[in-house]
């Protein structure tokens, strides 16, 4: 399905599908003034800075906010303003046919997986993973590798990453671990990118179809008896079976000091004992971290053995 580009100049729409900005305001501002000193315009959703309970909005307002925005010619990009837990209120009034008539650009993380992966499996668009607005464009001091490679996602249809040495976590703690080969080989697939659980939630109520030949590119929160059980729902429901890789992110709850201590790499290796698909892990995708943009629907190889990733199509350009 075919994706405008962003430009300078062009305006990108802030929604919030899930929970309320309140308590976030400072960095909601700072993402919108981020945005606008990077030359684009924004739009803000009727609903996006409301507040229904622990949600934005009530379902209905919500919908209405995505909806408009779809359709709004001007808007060239949707941004999503933060995470949150109830983003699935939206399933079932999401109107598919009218998202396919006005492709375009949406981004998120967290939360948003509810909404992008059904938009994507669908429509067929490639929708984004990672940056938001509160998250990305809210936090001072982007690194310059991920400003840059956010922005050539959206602009140019590009997907160059690369390890970044010495980033620092929400938590002050400074992540220096090179990426790391889990299992050796090299594929090519296209991207899907979600939080864990979610993933597992949304393929086990059929919100989207077969992960065949995918590369799944997994974050999540908790510690590793939870990271455990979504994994092991993955095995169950034959996702292991279906896939043809794995690129692991940033898990900031892991307790290295815990008794109960397991390491992630650990876990998957024998969660997955007998298959051959390759399995990498890397720093830059998760909570509590800076995230690159990945594009899902977009076609890449996955090289584990050597540490490397890249992109084999310009998905502005199907």
């Amino acid at each position: 399905m075919s994706l405008q580009t962003l430009k300078q100049g062009d305006t990108i729409g802030i929604i919030s599908p899930s929970e309320s900005i309140k308590g976030l305001e400072d960095m909601y501002r700072h993402g919108i003034k981020t945005l606008e000193e990077l030359g684009y315009k924004v739009k803000v959703g009727k609903y996006a800075e409301s507040s229904y309970y622990y949600s934005a909005a009530r379902p209905s307002e919500r919908l209405a906010d995505i909806h408009e925005m779809f359709e709004d010619k001007n808007v060239k990009l949707i941004l999503i303003s933060v995470g949150g837990d109830t983003a699935n209120e939206l399933l079932e009034g999401l109107d598919y046919e009218l998202i396919k008539r006005n492709p375009k650009m949406i981004s998120g993380i967290s939360d948003a997986t509810t909404i992008l992966l059904p938009i994507h499996d669908k429509t067929g668009l490639t929708v984004f993973y990672g940056p938001d607005l509160i998250f990305t464009f809210g936090q001072k001091d982007i690194p310059s590798e991920i400003k840059e490679q956010i922005i050539a996602t959206w602009q140019a249809g590009s997907f160059d990453i690369t390890p970044i040495n010495n980033l620092i976590d929400d938590n002050g703690k400074t992540v220096n671990e090179k990426w790391k080969c889990i299992r050796e080989g090299n594929v090519e697939g296209k991207i899907i990118a979600g939080y864990l659980d979610l993933i597992a939630i949304l393929y086990a109520t059929r919100q989207i179809g077969s992960l065949k030949g995918k590369i799944i590119c997994i974050e999540s929160m908790g510690n590793a008896n939870t990271i455990h059980t979504w994994l092991q729902w993955l095995k169950i429901l034959g996702v292991f079976d279906e896939i043809a890789g794995v690129i692991l992110g940033y898990f900031p709850d892991l307790d290295t000091n815990s008794k109960h201590f397991r390491d992630i790499e650990d876990l998957i290796l024998e969660l997955t004992a007998g298959k051959e698909f390759p399995i990498l892990k890397i720093n830059e995708l998760g909570h509590c971290i800076w995230n690159y943009s990945w594009p899902i629907g977009a076609k890449m190889r996955l090289d584990a053995t050597n540490c490397k990733i890249e992109l084999l199509e310009n998905y502005f350009e199907n």
